[in-house]
């Protein structure tokens, strides 16, 4: 993978705000390698390559919408999951030693009397000293882990960090139906999900395109959201269940359980993969800036944090002279760039770069509009064909800000909960990525969080629903996931909204494995639409989708769907050009 010397952040990743970037905070961490490089006791010729190397040090993206070489499948980077490196040493005319890789996890290093390094909740930790999240036991940690924080086993396996990545692979990687049947789809979950954000007109401002939050959106599409993808990375990378109690044993071997560090946003970033996904966060902004570079901050709601206001405590000199969104708008000010974006001229994007870039992006994320022209069975319309989506409004607030999971399903599930990533019938989820607005002893733990917890916003997701749709409901269906034998010819709304009455599910679980009950999140509204998809001719020119319309009965017999007796019924509407 291409490198970037930069780290994204998100002003308050927890709280529904809308995606501040500050491209440079690790040039304090170029200075201090130039300054320990100059305390070296070498020749000023090996400084040299040292210092030449450092100038070349870049933290790399880990993008998890493309397969990784070394599975041939989604999950996370290679270079997290070895658990020692071969590095150079200066003075040592080019020898290696092996040490502890330092992506593979973090350990707290301050130590005891004794030498042991303490738990990060421990007291001589200070005001630096980690609290439970509910039944969390993130204090307890003197390591992260990644799935691998069990209740119901010794803490003492546990509590210096466990890297169990290949259930982060698994929960990563596409849902089995993707490899059902041939020819292989052409896209995935997340490629697709991606493929969607840079599509013409998928969004209407810099708010829709990186924020959950909810506005009362009248264009469909505006649904999904970097944010609500970056969630779900958080939660596949991290881990849901904290305890094995009643959870059968999995007859694929992937039983999901354990959580992780990168689950919760109190404690995510001492995961180092954290750095990784939040420099493809900051990428995948880049791309969609330079195909939609007059969008910024164009259209902010009441309360909204301006472009110009400062991004506490991140300064550029010693005067604290503070970061702003507006500063930081250009990443290419920091003085790096995009393996992507490497033939990108000076100044404004022009059109015909911008096609290039699109052209690009068409090969990087293939869409669903690439899945349909190449699926058995259905035929384009006039390059046009029938598109679904569930839309969903959530209260990211329902269970005092602690996050929580929705699982959609087509069908029964057939494995727990736990494992819904290896369930045929599954089809994706929303995952809230929060933390408790209130602390066990009732002190706020976020200013933020609190103001918009009592002003009752509310947050929005998007899962796609035509490739499933596609892959396990082929053009005669005959009585899939337990649903009568139903015509879908080219994917027919009516025929589509019969199956989805029949076998639409969903099913929330909170942060540890509690399943909560619908009646937890009185605010939530889910609906299904079908909208019109455009599928492309030219090299350059990217799918478009528009003219979504709800689908009543799909939802309407299940609670908290879209015409139901019970639920708000009025959070989601059609798009105005229906």
């Amino acid at each position: 993978m291409a490198s970037t010397l930069h780290v994204a952040l998100r002003g308050n990743l927890a709280c529904n705000e809308r995606l501040h970037l500050l491209r440079k905070p690790q040039q304090v961490l170029y200075e201090n390698m130039v300054k320990f490089i100059d305390d070296l006791n070498i020749s000023e010729e090996e400084k040299q390559k040292w210092r030449t190397a450092a100038n070349q040090f870049r933290l790399p993206y880990w993008d998890w919408a493309r397969k990784q070489p070394y599975t041939q499948d989604y999950g996370i980077p290679q270079i997290c999951t070895q658990t020692t490196w071969l590095v150079a040493q200066p003075g040592t005319n080019g020898k290696t030693i092996l040490i502890e890789n330092p992506l593979t996890g973090f350990s707290n290093p301050k130590r005891n009397g004794e030498n042991q390094r303490v738990p990060m909740g421990d007291k001589s930790m200070g005001a630096n000293a980690i609290k439970d999240d509910d039944n969390l036991p993130w204090s307890r940690c003197v390591g992260t882990s990644r799935y691998g924080i069990i209740a119901d086993v010794p803490p003492s396996t546990w509590v210096n960090g466990v890297n169990n990545w290949q259930y982060s692979n698994a929960a990563i990687a596409n849902p089995p139906w993707y490899d059902g049947h041939p020819p292989p789809l052409q896209s995935s979950t997340f490629s697709d999900a991606v493929s969607r954000m840079f599509t013409p007109n998928y969004f209407d401002s810099w708010e829709a395109f990186s924020s959950t939050a909810h506005d009362n959106p009248r264009k469909n599409t505006n649904y999904m959201s970097l944010e609500y993808i970056h969630n779900i990375i958080h939660n596949g990378t991290g881990g849901l269940y904290l305890s094995k109690a009643d959870i059968p044993e999995s007859p694929v071997g992937f039983t999901g359980i354990g959580i992780g560090h990168m689950s919760d946003p109190t404690v995510a970033s001492f995961d180092p993969i954290f750095w990784l996904h939040h420099c493809n966060v900051d990428r995948l902004c880049a791309l969609w800036q330079v195909l939609n570079w007059s969008m910024w901050f164009n259209k902010p709601s009441d309360g909204d944090p301006a472009s110009s206001d400062p991004l506490l405590p991140f300064h550029y000199d010693t005067r604290n002279s503070n970061w702003t969104s507006d500063k930081c708008r250009d990443w290419r000010h920091g003085n790096y760039q995009y393996d992507d974006l490497k033939d990108m001229p000076p100044g404004n994007p022009t059109p015909e770069y911008q096609a290039t870039l699109r052209s690009r992006i068409k090969a990087l994320y293939p869409s669903t509009s690439a899945a349909v022209a190449h699926s058995p069975g259905f035929t384009l319309q006039d390059n046009t064909f029938h598109d679904y989506i569930i839309n969903v409004v959530y209260d990211r607030y329902a269970l005092n800000g602690k996050a929580y999971s929705i699982l959609f399903y087509i069908g029964e599930p057939t494995v727990d909960f736990s494992a819904a990533k290896t369930d045929p019938h599954f089809l994706g989820s929303v995952y809230t990525f929060g933390a408790p607005v209130l602390s066990a002893d009732g002190e706020t733990t976020c200013d933020n969080c609190g103001r918009q917890k009592a002003a009752k916003k509310l947050s929005k997701a998007q899962i796609p629903l035509t490739l499933p749709l596609i892959r396990r409901v082929q053009p005669i269906s005959t009585g899939a996931f337990g649903i009568p034998a139903t015509p879908l010819g080219p994917l027919d709304p009516h025929a589509v909204e019969r199956v989805l009455d029949i076998g639409l599910k969903w099913y929330f679980i909170e942060l540890g494995g509690r399943r909560a009950d619908a009646s937890e999140f009185p605010n939530t509204e889910i609906a299904v639409l079908k909208g019109e998809g455009q599928h492309p001719v030219e090299g350059h020119v990217m799918p478009r989708y528009g003219k979504y319309k709800k689908l009543r009965l799909a939802t309407e017999n299940k609670r908290l769907g879209f015409g139901h007796h019970v639920g708000p019924n009025d959070l989601i509407g059609d798009d105005l050009d229906v």
